[in-house]
């Protein structure tokens, strides 16, 4: 049945994508002005386009250094979480042992508190392991952080697999590692990428665990690596808005890409649970 009024649905669209977009689209433009110019005239287009902004930004703020730590946390953290996840949610799904539902129900319990109330015990831990100003140490805490809801997801995905595949594998000769490699991976690559998707944004923006962990400058990350612009009596915002600007655009161009991709499959994974 169609919308009798969709030009109604179009204009709400319209007007929200103006109020999220606007704020961007002014930090853009922000982004090419003086500091003169941002302080004076923060709404208006700049008289001048200062594209040397994002020159000065990348060198003298090292983004370069910093980018680097944040692909391999993100990269690191998100291999791990999606081979860790995968592994335990096929033993969940599919094998009935005592004590698989308490295991389930223990992955579950990381979706009901914030990691951040254990920073404190974390942080001690990892003095103690001597990770403190060590990349490890931040990727730990964005795998352990990311599996409750990882397995949560993937335990329901492959519940939906249809026993008669694993079973026919069976009979073939395939040992369970081989059924959960070649026929369980390959049938829930859609949801490996929503969850890949997922702890990718979330270990790039990362910043709470980065701050306390990380103090070596070469360690940074881009989340703690872009506050040596901000003084502590004053904030030079025309070198800020530029980096911000740089490292955000790597989260845009992945979401981007499978935007398509993640609305289809958490859709399906709604209608599955």
């Amino acid at each position: 049945m169609q919308a009798k009024r969709p030009w109604l649905a179009y204009g709400l669209l319209v007007i929200w994508a103006l109020i999220v977009l606007g704020p961007l689209i002014d930090m853009l433009l922000l982004s090419f002005k003086d500091l003169a110019g941002i302080v004076s005239n923060p709404l208006g287009l700049p008289t001048q386009w200062n594209f040397s902004n994002y020159a000065q930004a990348w060198t003298q703020g090292d983004l370069l250094v910093y980018l680097i730590n944040t692909a391999i946390v993100s990269v690191v953290s998100v291999v791990a979480i999606l081979l860790f996840s995968s592994m335990a949610a096929y033993v969940i799904a599919r094998f009935h042992f005592p004590g698989n539902q308490f295991i389930y129900l223990f992955f579950l319990s990381g979706l009901a508190l914030p990691i951040q109330m254990i920073a404190v015990p974390l942080f001690i831990l990892m003095r103690d392991l001597g990770l403190v100003d060590n990349l490890l140490s931040v990727i730990l805490i964005y795998v352990g952080s990311g599996m409750s809801f990882s397995v949560f997801l993937l335990v329901n995905f492959i519940r939906h697999i249809p026993l008669d595949l694993e079973e026919a594998a069976l009979l073939d000769g395939a040992s369970h590692f081989q059924i959960y490699w070649r026929i369980v991976l390959p049938l829930i690559r859609p949801s490996l990428g929503t969850v890949g998707l997922l702890n990718f944004i979330t270990a790039w923006n990362g910043f709470f665990f980065p701050l306390i962990l990380l103090s070596d400058p070469n360690q940074m990350t881009v989340a703690v690596g872009v506050l040596s612009f901000v003084g502590q009596y004053a904030t030079e915002w025309n070198l800020l808005l530029p980096a911000l600007i740089i490292v955000t655009l790597p989260t845009v161009v992945v979401f981007i890409i499978a935007s398509r991709q993640f609305i289809r499959n958490m859709t399906a994974g709604a209608i599955k649970l």
